[in-house]
């Protein structure tokens, strides 16, 4: 849902980088640890969203994505205790988020690329929609470690350094893996008839 107050910031990478938001997110688990349990509505309420949408480009199922949403919060606040306040309080979540959603896609064994891709048989799509198909069943065909770097980078919109610290790897070993996703990418979707 689309707040429509102006004074209060609505753009998720706004709200997930900078001194001062991690400050705020530092003071606001401080409080939590002391005691006033109440305060992690507030991180709640400012991370749901972004950690919602990496959640559903993950998993492709919005209701999974919500039920996992909830659990991603619970186990972050039960492990708040040993969270680092060097670390944005943003880069922790998201790990927690990213290795629930790569531990059920695992569980379920569920790869939604060739169900996408059965589904595109038959139907006439529009260039612009058929060519969006052809992208994200491409991006389903990644592995699973090329494709997780794709969405935090290009969906996500995060740094080389966010990601390195999400996914706890390299900031070197993040970039070469883009790289070679990016290819990966570019070789499928000529194989597909994208260009």
């Amino acid at each position: 849902m689309k707040n429509n107050n102006p004074t209060k910031r609505d753009d998720p990478a706004e709200k997930l980088t900078g001194d001062e938001s991690m400050r705020e997110d530092h003071e606001i688990i401080r409080k939590v640890l002391n005691g006033h349990v109440n305060a992690y509505e507030k991180l709640v309420k400012k991370y749901q969203q972004p950690v919602f949408q990496l959640l559903v480009r993950m998993l492709h199922d919005q209701e999974q994505a919500r039920e996992l949403l909830q659990q991603v919060f619970v186990q972050s606040y039960e492990a708040l205790g040993s969270f680092r306040f060097q670390h944005k309080y943003f880069s922790w979540l998201y790990r927690i988020a990213i290795n629930l959603a790569l531990n059920e896609l695992k569980k379920q064994k569920k790869y939604v690329g060739l169900n996408a891709m059965s589904s595109m048989e038959g139907e006439a799509l529009e260039s612009t929609d058929h060519k969006e198909e052809l992208l994200e069943s491409a991006i389903d065909r990644l592995k699973e470690k090329y494709r997780l770097l794709i969405t935090l980078k290009y969906y996500q919109n995060m740094s080389y350094q966010e990601i390195a610290r999400s996914i706890d790897i390299p900031e070197k070993r993040v970039r070469s893996r883009l790289f070679e996703a990016r290819l990966k990418l570019k070789e499928i979707l000529i194989r597909s008839g994208y260009f």
